[in-house]
């Protein structure tokens, strides 16, 4: 009876979906053509048809949550005021239940509790709610993403967001099982570290910093590059802080006078999260930690999610289809060149070619790739892991980073015996790369015949779309950048020169940059509101420069040539800076001026060497 049971209920889901993309059809939101695939994927694994249309970018969950409300004849509001939210009141109803559902209860009257609900027709949860209350429900609807962030937030109070207070109890030596928004758990310290994580997911951070000052506890979070402080907490409770994640990341709890390296695998709220900790002994008598999240869950970006240029974008994708050479992703820590490979491999993986990756850690795991962990204490390293790929007859390699004179030789070995190399270096830019490479004791000869590209990259802050601010550009602001017309007149002629040679289709036909005469550009600059926590941005993005190992720069290379002889002579082929990408994202409204400028103080001194031509013939020469 339970198998039909469960025949009938999938059954009346499948119908309840079908009306919904009726719905969704009649109003102009989705062709009922698209729906049809939609309903059959919904009918096997039971994932509601909102969440399908949203994967496949048919609609806005937002326009699609309202028609439902339409429907309904109920209210409908896109925002919810967590802070308003009595947690208290809304933590009666079980968080797997609310979550299930996407149901929060937001206020309660004499007369009847209010909540939000992100499927209007979802009768048999409001039905359960009213049981629970003991009072009539007015339903409001609103998208379930919002709803759900929501949640997050609100049991995240109830589970111990605030501080820790002087009666703690005792640290549980047990780990944290399950989602940790489901823990029971009643140890203060417990509850308060969970709740870090929580935050830390809820606000976008990439790293948790916990440091001991001399009369508390300060937590400070990464978000989009930048550190925010994001509580405090008695300085008392440092010891019982740093054992409780010495134990779940099974470090030794006794050692506190040399630094620790561990990692922790959570779940919260639904995602899994690879957390890479760190400990290091202070002056002050406790140890500091910093903790690095990696959502394992994240979708990995596709090449043209980078926001390419479309001149960079067309070699990108021509020079990872090559069959051997080395493609070199360079810039400083933490300007997402990891990821730009990612993407790189992730575009080209296809069944019929072997790809094998040696990093440090693996931080997402890409079906069909094969990939393995450095561990320079057992041996493992870099240099080792190539040449043991060398091996396994790989048609593309990717190395997280080439430190030492052993690794580069080994990667120009493999280019040179039919492999694709992908890896990264530390530079500034991308003609810096190959005077690193000499410094390593690298032949220009074999630079010359093994390297065919160099991407350098920065990260530059998103600007919030909900807040940012239009106003005209400042003509310092346009000289800065490099869009004077002396530089608009000699980017244009240097475009002409190399579009045949590159690009016979004339895909650069109109860039951005190429500024109409006489209309003064606007800029966006960044204001502050609720959705990006009074920061202005939201996200970053990177800017490119990407340089090809061609006819005109690989002489120069063999002779010799110094990296700002190298970067010129880029120049004139075609080579847009990182400035000149960075200008690029703020004409489009991405990012700010001052963000481009922040990220690319290295263009602005070699700028300053070679300088505005002041006619045809001096153009000509800084082309």
């Amino acid at each position: 009876m339970s198998s039909r049971a469960t025949e009938a209920d999938r059954g009346s889901t499948s119908n309840e979906q079908r009306y919904y993309g009726e719905i969704f059809a009649r109003r102009g939101l989705v062709a009922a053509d698209k729906l049809e695939p939609l309903y059959a994927i919904q009918r096997e694994k039971g994932t509601s048809l909102i969440d399908l249309i949203q994967a496949a970018q048919l609609a806005d969950e937002s326009a699609l949550t309202r028609a439902l409300a339409d429907e309904a004849l109920l209210p409908f509001t896109e925002t919810v005021d967590v802070e308003q939210v009595l947690t208290a009141l809304a933590t009666r109803l079980p968080i797997a239940f609310a979550k299930a559902h996407r149901a929060l209860v937001v206020s309660e009257s004499d007369e009847a509790v209010h909540v939000l609900v992100a499927d209007p027709f979802d009768t048999a949860a409001v039905d359960d709610i009213r049981v629970l209350f003991g009072k009539p429900i007015h339903t409001t609807v609103c998208p379930g993403e919002r709803i759900t962030d929501a949640i997050n937030r609100v049991y995240e109070r109830d589970a111990g967001g605030g501080e820790l207070e002087a009666e703690g109890g005792e640290i549980a030596d047990d780990e944290v099982g399950g989602d940790i928004l489901d823990s029971d758990d009643e140890a203060p310290v417990i509850r308060w570290v969970n709740s870090l994580f929580l935050q830390a997911m809820k606000e976008r951070a990439s790293d948790i910093h916990i440091e001991p000052e001399e009369r508390e506890v300060l937590v400070r979070y990464r978000i989009d590059g930048e550190l925010y402080v994001a509580r405090r907490a008695p300085r008392a409770f440092m010891s019982s802080i740093v054992s409780r994640i010495k134990i779940e990341s099974s470090l030794n709890i006794a050692e506190k006078r040399l630094p620790q390296d561990g990692r922790i695998t959570k779940k919260i709220a639904g995602k899994s999260f690879d957390i890479r900790v760190s400990t290091i002994p202070t002056s002050r008598g406790y140890e500091r930690i910093v903790m690095r999240l990696l959502n394992k869950s994240s979708v990995l970006l596709d090449l043209p999610d980078l926001g390419f240029s479309p001149r960079d974008y067309a070699l990108m994708d021509t020079l990872i289809r090559r069959p051997d050479g080395i493609i070199l992703v360079t810039g400083p820590t933490g300007s997402g060149k990891t990821t730009t490979l990612y993407a790189c491999i992730n575009r080209i993986n296809q069944p019929n070619i072997n790809i094998l990756t040696a990093e440090d850690p693996v931080e997402y795991e890409i079906g069909g790739i094969h990939q393995v962990h450095v561990q320079p204490k057992i041996g493992l390293t870099f240099a080792s892991a190539l040449r043991a790929f060398l091996r396994q007859d790989p048609d593309v390699v990717m190395v997280g980073e080439i430190r030492d004179k052993e690794t580069v030789d080994i990667a120009i070995n493999a280019s040179l015996t039919g492999h694709l190399v992908l890896s990264t270096i530390h530079t500034n830019d991308a003609a810096g790369a190959v005077t690193r490479m000499v410094d390593m004791g690298v032949e220009p000869f074999l630079i010359r015949s093994s390297l065919i590209g160099i991407l350098a990259q920065r990260l530059v802050r998103v600007l919030c779309p909900a807040c940012k601010q239009p106003y005209p550009a400042e003509d310092f602001e346009l000289e800065e950048l490099g869009l004077s017309r002396e530089r608009q007149e000699a980017r244009s002629r240097r475009k002409a020169d190399t579009q045949s040679r590159y690009f016979p289709r004339n895909v650069l036909a109109r860039d951005v940059l190429d500024l109409d005469p006489g209309v003064r550009p606007m800029f966006f600059r960044p204001k502050g509101c609720d959705r990006c926590a009074n920061t202005g941005f939201a996200g970053r993005r990177g800017i490119y420069e990407l340089m090809l190992m061609d006819d005109a720069i690989g002489p120069l290379v063999l002779k010799g040539a110094d990296a700002q002889a190298v970067k010129r002579a880029a120049a004139e082929q075609g080579m847009d800076s990182l400035r000149d990408d960075g200008a690029r994202k703020v004409l489009i409204g991405l990012t700010s001026v001052e963000e481009v400028l922040a990220a690319t103080q290295e263009d602005a001194a070699l700028a300053s060497m070679q300088p505005a031509p002041t006619s045809a013939r001096s153009a000509e020469q800084v082309r």
